[in-house]
C-alpha cells in the first residue's frame, strides 16, 4: 500500500495538516505514516556526564515515541468518528535533522507524498523562510504538500500548476497525471506574464506545448502586473485550493519568489502549496501518446 508521509512536531499547525491528510488518504486509497524526528543529543565528555546525557536522550526519545503513538490513535479516532472510514496509520520516530533524513525516507517506493503543516503566515512565505520546510523540499524525493493553518482543501476542486516552461515542470505534470484521477482534482496550468515582457527564448515553451498537446492538456497565459497577486487572484477566481510548482535553481519559485519584498506581498494568501522538489522520483511511466492536436492557448486578462 502506498503511504502519505505526514510530518508532525505535535503542534496545532501539524494537527491541522494531519486531518487534511486523512481526506487525502481516503481519496488516494493510501495509508498514513506519521513521522517525528528528534535532533541528535551530543555526548558531552568529561566529569562522568556521558551516561547522564545518554539516559536523558533515551528518555526524550521514549517520550517522543509515546506522544507519536497517542497522536496516531487520535488521528484514527478522528477518521472513524468524523469521516466515517478506517485508514491504515503507522508511526515512526526518528533521530536527526529533518533535512538530513527526508531524502532516505522519501526514496522508499511506498511513500507517495509528503504532507506537512506550515507555521503562521502564508505557505509560500513559509516555504522561502529558511526553515525546515525549505530543507524538506530541497532533499525530498516525492511531492511535498505544505498546508498553512487556515487553508481548507477542497477535494473536488482544482490544482493550479504555475509553470515557467522548465524541464522539471514536465516531470511534475507527469506525476500529477498519475495522482489527479484518484484525487478527483481538476488541473489548471498557468503561466503568468507581466505587461511588456519580451520572450527571447521560445524553445522551452515550444517543447512544453508539444508535451501538453500529446497528453490532451492546455495552458493559460495570464497577464498580471504583479505575479504573486496574479496567481492568488487566479486561484481564487477558479476555485483552486492548491497551488503547485517545481522547486530548483531555475524554477518558478526561485525566479519569482526569491526576494524578501516578494514574500511580503503574498502574506495574505491562504493556499496549500504542492511543491515538486529537484530530486523528484516517482513510479509513473508515460503511456502511449496520442497523435498531436492543435493546442488551445487561451489568453486571460
Amino acid at each position: 500500500m502506498k503511504k502519505l508521509l505526514v510530518l508532525t512536531d505535535f503542534s496545532a499547525n501539524a494537527a491541522h495538516a494531519e486531518v487534511a491528510a486523512l481526506d487525502m488518504a481516503r481519496k488516494l486509497g493510501d495509508g498514513i505514516l506519521l513521522y517525528h524526528t528528534l535532533p541528535y543529543v551530543p555526548l558531552i565528555p568529561g566529569n562522568g556526564g556521558g551516561p547522564y546525557v545518554t539516559e536523558t536522550a533515551g528518555m526524550l526519545f521514549e517520550d517522543s515515541k509515546e506522544r507519536l503513538i497517542q497522536e496516531a490513535d487520535k488521528l484514527r479516532e478522528t477518521a472513524v468518528m468524523t469521516r466515517g472510514f478506517h485508514v491504515d496509520i503507522g508511526e515512526r520516530n526518528g533521530e536527526g535533522i529533518l533535512g538530513d533524513v527526508i531524502g532516505e525516507l522519501t526514496a522508499a517506493p511506498d511513500i507517495e507524498m509528503v504532507i506537512m503543516g506550515g507555521r503562521s503566515g502564508d505557505a509560500l512565505e513559509h516555504l522561502l523562510g529558511g526553515s525546515d520546510t525549505t530543507a524538506v523540499i530541497r532533499k525530498a524525493r516525492k511531492p511535498v504538500l505544505i498546508i498553512p493553518p487556515d487553508a481548507a482543501i477542497n477535494l473536488s476542486g482544482k490544482i493550479v500548476f504555475a509553470t515557467d516552461f522548465g524541464i522539471a515542470d514536465i516531470a511534475a505534470i507527469s506525476c500529477l497525471q498519475e495522482l489527479l484521477p484518484r484525487m478527483s482534482f481538476g488541473l489548471d496550468i498557468v503561466h503568468i506574464i507581466q505587461p511588456g515582457e519580451v520572450v527571447t527564448h521560445i524553445g522551452a515553451e515550444v517543447a512544453f506545448r508539444k508535451y501538453l498537446d500529446h497528453h490532451g492538456l492546455n495552458y493559460n497565459h495570464v497577464q498580471a502586473d504583479d505575479i504573486h497577486k496574479g496567481l492568488q487572484n487566479y486561484c481564487i477566481k477558479n476555485g483552486a485550493s492548491i497551488l503547485a510548482m517545481t522547486h530548483g535553481q531555475h524554477s518558478f519559485i526561485s525566479r519569482f519568489f526569491g526576494h524578501s519584498e516578494s514574500q511580503a506581498m503574498i502574506s495574505g494568501q491562504q493556499l496549500a502549496i504542492l511543491v515538486f522538489p529537484p530530486g523528484l522520483k516517482y513510479d509513473g511511466q508515460p503511456g502511449n501518446q496520442p497523435p498531436p492536436r492543435n493546442l488551445r492557448k487561451t489568453p486571460l486578462l
